[in-house]
């Protein structure tokens, strides 16, 4: 199987794992940029299915993608391509997934995935804790983010999402950065934003580097 995988267009490399019944229970897949997950998902499924007639929930395929070099230049910044929260009511947990791609490069994608106990009192974090995963898939990241606390408050009685996401700089001090969004009804977005609204302004240097002295 991993085999047919890896023939399959944008795949560099395969893992499948499987129980002791051989029923696949996860799909590691290391891909290029040159297509979107969402296609390469699908076309495992398909492959899978016509090949050996073996149906896969496309919950238990991961995608990991790859680039050449920094995909985020200076002074750019990025777009939402995805965001989705699935629950499951029977085990408690979460799972959380998060698209971003370079707002002048719709090619490239960064994917973030978070898995855990779910808590309806903090629904927001499991997707603000996936955008922080795509986050740490830019290769000009190079220092792990974190994300340090997200909270609701209410602003000019408006709702607003705050998020705060750590790094450790090159001396080895943590830094944290914070984003704040207005929620416009969009309700787990505005959790992507806010951690967006964090981080952008860092991307293009990257987060190895000690920001500038500022000038008087």
């Amino acid at each position: 199987m991993e085999a047919l995988v890896t023939r399959l267009p944008g795949v560099e490399r395969c893992y499948i794992a499987v129980n002791d019944w051989g029923a696949i229970e996860e799909i590691h897949i290391l891909a290029t940029v040159e297509r979107s997950p969402k296609q390469i998902v699908r076309d495992v499924e398909s492959a899978l299915l016509a090949q050996w007639g073996i149906r896969v929930d496309r919950r238990v395929i991961s995608v990991a993608q790859v680039a050449d070099g920094p995909q985020v230049r200076p002074g750019g910044r990025l777009t939402i391509a995805e965001f989705r929260l699935d629950l499951d009511a029977i085990g408690g947990t979460a799972t959380a997934r998060v698209v971003l791609q370079p707002a002048d490069d719709d090619t490239v994608q960064y994917v973030g995935e978070w898995r855990g106990r779910y808590l309806p009192s903090h629904h927001l974090r499991p997707v603000a804790a996936a955008t922080v995963e795509a986050l740490n898939q830019i290769p000009t990241v190079r220092e792990a983010l974190a994300l340090a606390d997200l909270q609701q408050v209410q602003l000019a009685n408006r709702p607003v999402v705050v998020a705060a996401v750590s790094y450790l700089n090159p001396r080895r001090r943590e830094e944290v950065l914070v984003g704040a969004v207005a929620e416009r009804g969009d309700g787990l977005g505005a959790a992507v934003r806010a951690v967006l609204d964090a981080v952008n302004r860092r991307l293009g240097a990257g987060f190895g580097a000690e920001p500038a002295p500022a000038r008087g």
